[in-house]
């Protein structure tokens, strides 16, 4: 006599990236940061460069950090990506470039010579953003991939969200910063009359609408997974309710206009910081007990101890930017060297050359983590990771 016993599914799946504490607290609970910094400038009523610089110099540049340890201080990352890490410091001297053709075309006579350089710092400001982006994607992917989600439908549903959710508020703050909103004045002079009210009330209106909408979408799609014995994904639940409400507040917030750029990039970025400090520390912990006899280099020694990887990217973070501050290239501490006065050409100082250094610092990052974070084509890294590969 033949018998089957049916075995209920669970309704809910609940598989982390690392485990449920340290992902509520670091890939989820991260979020907080944001929220924090924006206590410490808008409730306590700190300076806003100060809190700028201990983020920047503790918490963002010791970032990097990570992904120096992930590529030119592990041996074995160095041989197999030589060509991309070598090509990529390129980056470094993109800024410096970008200075010379200023120069060329000042001399030419051209008054419009700051116009190569105002469109590099526009361009680090939207590369910055959707690096932020992407790796918010990344930790999405992550959680469909732990939580073995495959269907086409959530997958569409899923991203549109995210992107909707992160993007739209994003040109709602473009269009209510008075520095960016400048530049688009006259077009919306001319636009403004027609519609009947302003661009930022159409902007702010669309982003609401579009992203209500397609959260109502996910959510009734977690119910039909529900109603149909389909396990709900909490954790990629989680996360969205995380991410996508901090940057809609950031981005409606009338404080963080009011605070400038440099307040808008702590409060979005800081999140991204946190969860790249423990998703690095993860990788590397794996990695280098996976393969115990395997000569990875500087990398595996820093990852032996906690205290001492995080004290050797701290100390980076404090050195480049307190570096920084002493040479005017960024606010934080009382100058040593007034480089502003120091001239180059034109209204074009000294401190101009060393802004353009400093940002291949963050053009080199943003371009090599396009490339070291593909799980699906990278089965080490899939390893590393704990991700099952097909």
């Amino acid at each position: 006599m033949n018998s089957s016993i049916s075995i209920p599914q669970p309704l809910i799946s609940t598989n982390w990236i690392i485990n449920q504490k340290t992902d509520l607290i670091w890939f989820i609970g991260g979020a907080l940061g944001g929220y924090l910094l924006m206590f410490m400038y808008e409730g306590l009523g700190w300076d806003m460069v100060t809190i700028w610089f201990f983020w920047v110099a503790l918490i963002d540049t010791p970032h990097f950090f990570g992904t120096y340890t992930r590529t030119y201080l592990d041996k074995q990352e160095f041989r197999q990506r030589k060509k991309l890490l070598l090509w990529s410091l390129l980056w470094f001297i993109v800024g410096p470039v970008i200075l010379f053709i200023c120069y060329l075309m000042f001399k030419t006579g051209s008054e419009s010579y700051s116009v190569p350089w105002i469109l590099l710092t526009s361009f680090f400001g939207l590369w910055a953003y959707w690096h932020v982006v992407r790796q918010h994607y990344g930790f999405l992917a992550l959680y469909k991939k732990k939580n073995q989600e495959q269907s086409k439908i959530d997958y569409y549903i899923d991203s549109s969200l995210l992107y909707a959710g992160l993007m739209l508020p994003f040109i709602v703050f473009i269009v209510r910063f008075p520095d960016a909103s400048e530049l688009i004045a006259p077009t919306l002079a001319a636009v403004e009359p027609a519609l009947g009210i302003t661009a930022e009330q159409l902007v702010s209106g669309l982003t609401l609408s579009i992203v209500g909408i397609l959260a109502l979408v996910y959510i009734g799609r977690q119910f039909y997974l529900a109603k149909n014995g389909i396990p709900v994904n909490i954790p990629k639940a989680l996360f969205l309710i995380a991410v996508i409400p901090l940057h809609l507040f950031i981005c409606f917030s009338d404080a963080v206009v009011e605070a400038g750029i440099f307040a808008f990039g702590a409060f979005v970025t800081i999140f991204h910081d946190l969860q790249y400090h423990a998703i690095v520390w993860f990788h590397h912990k794996n990695r280098y007990k996976r393969n115990p006899g395997t000569n990875f280099g500087v990398s595996a020694w820093l990852s032996k101890s906690l205290p001492r990887y995080a004290l050797t990217a701290v100390a980076m973070g404090i050195i480049f930017r307190v570096l920084g501050c002493t040479f005017e290239v960024h606010p934080g501490c009382i100058p040593i060297a007034i480089t502003s006065n120091v001239m180059l050409f034109a209204d074009f100082g000294t401190d101009k050359l060393l802004q353009g250094a400093l940002l291949g610092l963050a053009f080199h990052h943003y371009f090599l983590d396009q490339f070291i974070w593909k799980t699906s084509k990278d089965k080490e890294l899939a390893k590393d990771l704990n991700i099952k590969t097909t």
